[in-house]
């Protein structure tokens, strides 16, 4: 309610308790026949008056829930993303910018990426792979980097820290891996491997 709201709210109310005790003008008569004409004018008045502060207040709760979405989107934001890949590399063990690099090739940093296969989220989990490691829903970024970061994290312990291996597994699965003695010959592992190596800014290694 402003401040003219206030002061005719206020005459109205003045005009009303005059009439009622003999003093009122014929202006004011003329808004009805019975007693009650100047307090229902009052009423209406005070209605209308709250009932504009009403709609402000609603248009609060819009913008209450423009800055829920704005903040769900700083929520997904880069900065944030890195926040979340430098818990799960302090959590684990495992270089963070292995895990960023990991996460790029996979997914692009898209958490809603399904590949045709199935593999799902940053870091693509697998469904088997995902319910192994206690991931209920893989499409959340928080679940999906904790189970990938594990994996991850297993793989360097097996294959004794060796990187390229480790790539190769996570792409290919261990049993490829194991069976070749090396990275197998499969282009698209190869390709997998190289990508991230050179992110890693390690060009110099052997397939």
């Amino acid at each position: 309610m402003n401040i003219a709201q206030m002061l005719l709210l206020f005459q109205v109310q003045q005009m009303n308790a005059s009439w009622q005790s003999g003093q009122g003008n014929d202006g004011l008569n003329d808004l009805g026949d019975s007693g009650n004409s100047g307090s229902q004018l009052f009423a209406a008045l005070l209605q209308a008056a709250i009932g504009s502060g009403t709609a402000g207040s609603g248009g609060s709760q819009v913008n209450d829930h423009q800055d829920s979405s704005d903040l769900q989107s700083v929520n997904k934001s880069s900065g944030s993303l890195d926040n979340l890949i430098n818990s799960m590399a302090q959590k684990y063990g495992v270089d963070s910018n292995l895990i960023s690099q990991v996460v790029k090739a996979e997914s692009g940093f898209n958490s809603n990426a399904t590949s045709p296969a199935g593999a799902m989220g940053l870091m693509q989990l697998m469904p088997g792979t995902a319910a192994s490691y206690g991931v209920q829903n893989a499409y959340d970024p928080i679940q999906n980097l904790d189970g990938g970061t594990h994996l991850l994290k297993n793989l360097l312990d097996h294959y004794q820290g060796n990187i390229p291996l480790t790539l190769a597994a996570y792409n290919a699965g261990s049993g490829a891996v194991d069976k070749y003695q090396g990275i197998p010959p499969y282009k698209e592992t190869q390709n997998y491997v190289q990508k991230i190596m050179s992110g890693l800014n390690q060009r110099d290694w052997e397939a």
